[in-house]
């Protein structure tokens, strides 16, 4: 997806991926402390889609895994 001024999506897009990249190389999946800082950061960003009136579906956005929000 193209980051564009006028599509809300493609910012939520974007924004997932670098937050994808984050928990790769500094938020470590399996340790409890971590665990919780990642389940923080999607529940942040599903109040913000849900601010915003943003609804994807897994066909939309496959980047990020939104069980943990």
């Amino acid at each position: 997806m193209i980051l564009t001024a006028h599509n809300q999506k493609s910012w939520m897009k974007t924004i997932w991926t670098a937050l994808e990249m984050v928990r790769e190389d500094c938020i470590p999946e399996g340790d409890p402390m971590y665990d919780d800082q990642w389940g923080d950061i999607c529940t942040a960003m599903a109040w913000i889609s849900e601010a915003l009136n943003i609804h994807t579906t897994e066909s939309e956005d496959e980047t990020h895994d939104t069980s943990e929000a």
